[in-house]
């Protein structure tokens, strides 16, 4: 089916120029015989000219949008090798959570630490310098577009607010590439019907 839009957008392009030709033929022959050859010529350059214009802006165009589409493919291959090493860093910080206390205690642990704490600031590193932002919204308000509520209490708060983060989220260039996973604190319901006694 591809192949025969083809055949037909190429008889239809083959058409218009086969159109384009004759209305130049017909220009010349009708032309009357005492009619400024230079007169003639001219018309025939200001054709061409626009022609080759027209070509040209065509083309500008093209170009634009090849290197507009390649700049997202890129963008979006970087987005995905970088949302699957997530799970590593996330790795790490699980580490981080579970043996830096001990790691004071114990000289052995410590060596250990210190050099998963190495990779660790590498790996954030290359994250920051592909434009990965992470961001742990604890104290902000609940966005629904950011953050997945894995969760929900009732507290004394005006609006839903984000009171604990399990996970953080990550984003590029504004583009959230994982949401945040949070438990959200929201008003207690009875506090609107005080309101309005």
């Amino acid at each position: 089916m591809n192949q025969e839009q083809n055949d037909e957008q190429a008889k239809r392009e083959f058409a218009t120029e086969a159109e384009e030709i004759a209305a130049l033929e017909a220009e010349n022959t009708a032309a009357p015989a005492d009619a400024d050859p230079t007169e003639t010529l001219r018309r025939q350059i200001e054709s061409l000219t626009g022609d080759l214009q027209r070509e040209r802006a065509e083309f500008s165009n093209f170009r634009r949008r090849a290197l507009t589409e390649r700049a997202q493919q890129a963008a979006q291959s970087s987005a995905r090798l970088l949302t699957d090493l997530l799970p590593a860093l996330d790795a790490l910080d699980q580490f981080f959570a579970a043996y830096a206390a001990k790691a004071e205690g114990d000289s052995g642990i410590k060596a250990i630490v210190d050099g998963v704490q190495l990779v660790h600031k590498q790996i954030t590193r290359v994250f920051t310098e592909a434009g990965v932002e992470e961001f742990s919204p604890v104290g902000q308000e609940f966005d629904p577009a950011q953050m997945e509520a894995l969760s929900q209490l009732e507290g004394d708060v005006a609006v839903e607010t984000v009171s604990q983060v399990f996970q953080k989220g990550y984003r590029i260039e504004g583009r959230v590439i994982r949401p945040a996973r949070v438990v959200v604190m929201k008003p207690k319901a009875n506090s609107g019907e005080e309101e309005k006694k």
